[in-house]
C-alpha cells in the first residue's frame, strides 16, 4: 500500500496570539511556582525541618517547646514547677538530667525564633508524659521564661580520623564505651549515660556473677591491656521482665537491659564521655547505618579482641527479621536487628551489653545516641543471622525510674 501523503496545514499563529500564549504559559507556571512554594514552606514549617519537638537554644538556654496546633516555636513561662519541668524536658530531649536552671525576663532572652509562650498545667506535670501533654498556650503574665542547661553527651571531645568484620577503634572515638570484668576478666560492654550510671544488659548478670565486690568497671581505653580505669559498682538493676532469669527453659529475650550505679563518680574527659539515649518516642528508621562497637570475639570460635572493635551496619525491620530464614516471630517490639543478610559483619560473644550508636542532628547539634544494646544472636555474622539488639527507646521511662529509685541503694535488683 502507497505511504499516506501528509497535508500541509496552515500556520494561524500571528504575533499577537503568540504573545497571549507566552504569557498565559507564564502565569500558569507562575502560579505552580507559588503553589510548590506555599506546600513546601508549610511542609518546613510542620516538620521544622527534623527538629525534636523541645529545644534548648544554645545561645541563651532558653526551653523552647513547638506547637504542633499552631505551627509555631513557644518559650515556656517560668512557674513554681520549673525544676520538674527541667528535669523532663532534659530526659525527654535524651540527656539524662538538668544541670541547672533559672528563669529570666523576656525582655533579656527575646524572640529568638519563638512566638508566644506555654504555661505549665501542674496537675498533669509527671515524669514518664511528654511535655507538650502537660502546656498550653497563655500570655505569661510574669514576663518571665524558663532557661534549663542539660547534661551535654553524645559528642566527641577529640577529633577523630569483637565485632566481626569490623575495624580498630581510635582512641577517643567512642568515649561512652566501657568495659565490663568480673574478677579482673572482660565479661560484657557497657555504655556510660552520666557521671555515676551505665547502661548493659541483663544476661551479663546471672546469678553466677552477682557478687558486687568481683565486678569493676573499665573506662577510658581501647586497650583491654592497659591500665585505664577501674571503678567499682554500688548497685546493679535488672529489667525484672527479662524472663531467662524467671525460667531457664523460656525462648524469649525481651527487655534485656538494666542499669549500673557507680560507688565513685567518672571524671569525665577526651576519653570519658557520656552518650545521649533517644529522645521520648523517637524512631530507629530501618536502613539507617549505625555503629557498634566492642572486645568481643572477632570470630564465633576465636578470641576477644584487646582492641576495642567497630563495625558499621544498618538497622533490619522486624517485618524482615521475623522471616522464616531470618529468625522467625523471635523479634518482640523490644528487640531490633542490624546486619547484613549475606552476613560478615556483626557482634560476638564479648560484646554483650555493649552500645549500639546512631547519630543524629534532632538537637540541632549533631550527637550521638544508644539506640540499642547488644542483646543476642544466632553464632556470629552468619547470613540471615545478623546481631540482635534490645531497642532503648522503649525503656526511656524504666531506665528514668531505676535512676532515681536505685541512686541511694547497694545490691543486686530486679525492677519492672
Amino acid at each position: 500500500m502507497p505511504e499516506k501523503q501528509a497535508i500541509p496545514q496552515s500556520t494561524c499563529l500571528t504575533p499577537t496570539k503568540i504573545s497571549v500564549i507566552t504569557l498565559g504559559i507564564l502565569v500558569f507556571l507562575s502560579g505552580i511556582g507559588v503553589a510548590a512554594w506555599a506546600i513546601v514552606t508549610f511542609l518546613v514549617k510542620t516538620e521544622d525541618l527534623g527538629l525534636y519537638d523541645v529545644q534548648i537554644n544554645s545561645a541563651d538556654l532558653r526551653l523552647s517547646v513547638y506547637d504542633r496546633t499552631g505551627g509555631k516555636w513557644r518559650s515556656v513561662c517560668s512557674s513554681s514547677y520549673n525544676e520538674v519541668v527541667a528535669q523532663i524536658s532534659c530526659e525527654e530531649m535524651g540527656f539524662i538530667r538538668y544541670l541547672s536552671y533559672s528563669e529570666r525576663t523576656v525582655s533579656t532572652v527575646g524572640a529568638n525564633g519563638s512566638a508566644g509562650y506555654f504555661c505549665v498545667d501542674e496537675k498533669e506535670l509527671q515524669f514518664g508524659k511528654k511535655i507538650q501533654e502537660v502546656l498550653f498556650p497563655c500570655d505569661c503574665e510574669s514576663g518571665k521564661v524558663l532557661t534549663v542547661n542539660c547534661q551535654d553527651c553524645g559528642r566527641r571531645k577529640l577529633p577523630v580520623d569483637r565485632i566481626v568484620g569490623g575495624q580498630d577503634a581510635s582512641l577517643g572515638k567512642w568515649p561512652w564505651q566501657v568495659s565490663l570484668r568480673y574478677d579482673g576478666s572482660h565479661l560484657c560492654g557497657g555504655s556510660i549515660i552520666s557521671d555515676r550510671w551505665i547502661i548493659t544488659a541483663a544476661h551479663c548478670f546471672s546469678e553466677r556473677h552477682r557478687v558486687l565486690s568481683r565486678w569493676h568497671v573499665f573506662t577510658g581505653s581501647i586497650s583491654q591491656t592497659s591500665p585505664g580505669n577501674n571503678l567499682p559498682i554500688q548497685a546493679v538493676i535488672y529489667h525484672s521482665g527479662y524472663q531467662p532469669f524467671v525460667d531457664s527453659n523460656i525462648d524469649d529475650n525481651s527487655n534485656d537491659i538494666a542499669v549500673i550505679f557507680l560507688a565513685t563518680p567518672l571524671t569525665f574527659s577526651e576519653y570519658i564521655q557520656p552518650v545521649c539515649l533517644p529522645a521520648l518516642s523517637q524512631q530507629l528508621s530501618d536502613g539507617k547505618i549505625c555503629t557498634v562497637t566492642g572486645w568481643g570475639n572477632t570470630k564465633y570460635y576465636g578470641q576477644p579482641s584487646d582492641v576495642l572493635q567497630e563495625a558499621n551496619v544498618p538497622v533490619i525491620s522486624n517485618s524482615v527479621c521475623n522471616g522464616e530464614n531470618f529468625y522467625w516471630n523471635q523479634i518482640t517490639n523490644t528487640m531490633f536487628c542490624a546486619g547484613y543478610a549475606e552476613g560478615g559483619t556483626d557482634a560476638c560473644q564479648g560484646d554483650s551489653g555493649g552500645p549500639f550508636v546512631c547519630e543524629d542532628s534532632i538537637s540541632k547539634t549533631s550527637r550521638w545516641r544508644l539506640c540499642g544494646v547488644v542483646s543476642w544472636g544466632t553464632g556470629c555474622a552468619l547470613p540471615q543471622k545478623p546481631g540482635v539488639y534490645t531497642k532503648v527507646s522503649q525503656f526511656h521511662e524504666w531506665i528514668s525510674n531505676a535512676m532515681r529509685t536505685y541512686s541511694q541503694k547497694s545490691g543486686v535488683f530486679s525492677s519492672g
